[in-house]
């Protein structure tokens, strides 16, 4: 099953979706790429937050330099 995520940064809204396979999730990031998560005892939406929170953080430091 596919869910989504969202999350807002100065006022910019970045959206993520992800698939629960039980053991592990795959995340597709706004810019097309994906991660792959095992999942342990994480809760599935919370690992994929972290994939779409660290997509933000990469893509500001990439703004920052240019």
């Amino acid at each position: 099953m596919e869910d989504e995520i969202t999350l807002e940064i100065d006022g910019v809204v970045y959206t993520a979706s992800y698939i629960d396979l039980g053991d592990e999730i795959q995340v597709l990031l706004p810019d097309g790429t994906q991660r792959t998560t095992v999942l342990g005892n994480l809760n599935p939406e919370s690992a994929a937050m972290s994939h779409l929170r660290g997509y933000v953080r990469a893509l500001k430091r990439g703004q920052r330099q240019s």
